[in-house]
């Protein structure tokens, strides 16, 4: 039996890692932008809303709002309000 030439292998893996890159690159872009865009809408949801509402810029709201997006912004003010109730 023979084995898989070298060249053959190393276009494979490469060709793999590849793919894996531009998979995670499209990933990682989505997160950044939705975390930008999250923070934006908490920026200017926190000036219109009462002190005891607001959600503030923190890591965790960063990270919340790039995992979830807008859904993500909604949710943290939700538990805000029903917290301070």
């Amino acid at each position: 039996m023979q084995g898989i030439h070298p060249i053959i292998l190393m276009s494979l893996v490469g060709c793999a890692v590849l793919l894996v890159g531009i998979i995670f690159d499209q990933y990682v872009a989505k997160w950044i932008k939705n975390g930008l865009l999250g923070v934006c809408c908490i920026y200017v949801c926190d000036l219109f809303m009462p002190v005891m509402w607001q959600v503030g810029i923190t890591w965790i709201s960063i990270i919340v709002t790039a995992l979830l997006g807008i859904p993500g912004v909604i949710i943290m003010y939700l538990i805000n309000i029903i917290k301070n109730f």
